[in-house]
Order: structure tokens, then sequence, then C-alpha cells
């Protein structure tokens, strides 16, 4: 599943790697916008766009973005299990782990953050998934935590 055209891709694939990040960190906002407003949709389109751009730019930069790599994948597989397509959601999960696994193992990462190892554990643990927005992305809420089950009665 591409969420991103072949002329969209080429067009960003030649993008430095601050433009890449900086657009990846524009569709997540959109993203968070849409969530909060249960745009579910759009929030999938704007975090998909994110994920394949994260997909792009590790292709030519294999040690860089895999945070977000991981972010986006973790929102694009909830997304789409939400609404069912779990063959979809398993398909950008397949995709996120073999582009993390595409570079050698390491226990951190150039800038001292996260490594592709803990990145990989984060994506394969649901439950880890609500800390890791949390530590890596400032935002109020997490379109991760337990949605509230409303029971409904019907009265005559």
């Amino acid at each position: 599943m591409k969420f991103l055209c072949p002329r969209h891709r080429r067009m960003f694939a030649n993008l430095s790697l601050n433009e890449q990040n900086d657009l990846w960190m524009f569709w997540m906002e959109y993203a968070f916008t849409f969530s909060e407003t249960e745009q579910t949709e759009k929030m999938l389109v704007a975090t998909g766009s994110a994920f394949d751009l994260a997909c792009l730019a590790r292709a030519e930069h294999p040690d860089c973005m895999h945070v977000e790599l991981t972010l986006s994948a973790i929102l694009v597989c909830r997304a789409l299990r939400d609404r069912g397509d779990y063959t979809a959601a398993d398909y950008v999960l397949f995709s996120a782990l073999e582009s993390l696994q595409s570079v050698a193992p390491r226990y951190t990462s150039p800038s001292g953050g996260c490594s592709t190892d803990q990145c990989i554990e984060v994506l394969l643990d649901t439950s880890r998934q609500s800390g890791f927005f949390a530590e890596y992305l400032n935002w109020p809420t997490t379109p991760l935590a337990p949605r509230p089950q409303y029971s409904t009665m019907v009265s005559h």
C-alpha cells in the first residue's frame, strides 16, 4: 500500500533530508488535527503520506528518520485496524520493520536517541506505543489511548 503517487514520490525524493523531515512534521500535525476532529480518513491520508515519506528518506539515509517512521507506522496501523483493514495494516507494519532492519543493529542512534532496534521493539509491542508517542511527539492526547466504551440503552 502506497500513500504517495509515483510523481510525488519522485518530487519528495529530491528534497533535502531537512526538508523531508519538515514535511513529515507538517503532515503529522495535520494528522493530529484530523484525529482530534475524528476525521479518520483524512488522518489516514496525512499519516500515510508521512509514513511513505519516512520510508523514502530512509532509502537514501538509512540511519535517519527511524523514529519518524515508527511514529507514523504506529498511527497508520491503528487507523487501518480501526476501520477493519487488517491486511493493509499488516503490510504497513511489515514495510516499517523491513525498513528498520535494513541497517545493521545498533543499540544507540547517531543522535543519541532511540535506536532502530528500540523502534522495532515498539512496533512489535503495542503496550509501549502510547509511551513512545508521549516521548517523541508533544501531543496533548494520543490517538492510541484506549477509547471509552459507551453503552447505549434504549427506553420506550
